[in-house]
């Protein structure tokens, strides 16, 4: 059995559409089960969250391989650790999870950081593991959106940097291929999309995309943490998330890789197409 955590989420639903198409049995554990869009009687649905040591325990029963995913939140690090620890206990042989292009030994960092830690704890258990660390992902554009469609531009404190785009549904893709194949054990996966852009270029694809003109503009730290400030209540991830921008400026996510296509055989989705399938939130507005 496969059980998958984050199922609600933009990389967890992916990985569980790909799964069902397959007709692969799996569970989900899931807060709020009414948020859980896929209506099959094959899914069990387990109600609870990773800080539900019951609820866990009994999402893991028969449980061979799982997926980690969870979004950035300040217990996300003891969260996962803990999981780990139940899943250990109850047997599971592998665990899979969605990491940070940027974890490392020597990052400072706290995301890529409290990732590269739990990915240490995982190899730490003696289990199987397989750690898929994703760049930028191409629906944090949607958070852009409405200014993309009232004022045409987006602006992010990144300079010039780079970044290889990845839509989330590819991740999702990959997560449920090493879920559902062999093979995978030990291996680290780098997710890119198919091209190394800066955010200029990211505007000129949507400009394409979109037959309207899209600008990027660079904005100061300063500015972007104002702004984010507006959005974001906890002092916690509004530092963490500077914090990451702030890498992401330096050039931490300049990294291009084929992971996607070797393993779900066919290209990543491009920034074009991702464009197109979300024009209804992009498009000017008449």
């Amino acid at each position: 059995m496969i059980l998958l955590t984050g199922a609600t989420g933009r990389v967890g639903s992916a990985a569980a559409n790909t799964l069902l198409q397959a007709g692969v049995p799996f569970r989900v554990l899931i807060r709020d089960p009414g948020k859980f869009t896929l209506a099959d009687s094959s899914i069990q649905v387990v109600a609870g969250d990773l800080g539900d040591d019951v609820a866990v325990a009994d999402a893991l029963k028969d449980v061979d391989r799982a997926l980690i995913v969870m979004g950035n939140h300040p217990d996300q690090a003891r969260l996962e650790r803990r999981f780990v620890d139940l899943a250990a206990g109850a047997g599971v042989s592998h665990l899979v999870k969605i990491s940070s292009m940027e974890a490392a030994a020597e990052a400072t960092a706290e995301l890529p950081k409290n990732h590269y830690d739990t990915e240490q704890h995982i190899v730490a258990q003696g289990l199987n593991w397989t750690f898929l660390r994703p760049n930028y992902y191409m629906q944090n554009m949607l958070m852009y959106a409405a200014s993309i469609s009232r004022a045409g531009q987006f602006a992010l404190p990144l300079a010039g940097a780079k970044t290889a785009m990845v839509d989330a549904r590819d991740v999702g893709a990959v997560s449920a291929a090493v879920l559902m194949e062999e093979g995978h054990a030990g291996h680290i996966y780098r997710l890119t999309g198919p091209e190394l852009i800066n955010f200029h270029e990211v505007a000129q694809r949507m400009s394409r995309a979109l037959g309207s003109t899209v600008h990027y503009v660079e904005q100061s730290p300063g500015d972007f943490r104002e702004v984010l400030g507006q959005f974001i209540h906890s002092a916690w991830q509004l530092d963490a998330v500077c914090e990451l921008f702030a890498e992401i400026a330096k050039g931490s996510l300049e990294h291009l890789t084929t992971d996607v296509e070797s393993l779900i055989g066919r290209p990543p989705l491009d920034l074009e197409a991702f464009t197109r399938g979300f024009s209804s939130a992009f498009a000017p507005q008449s």
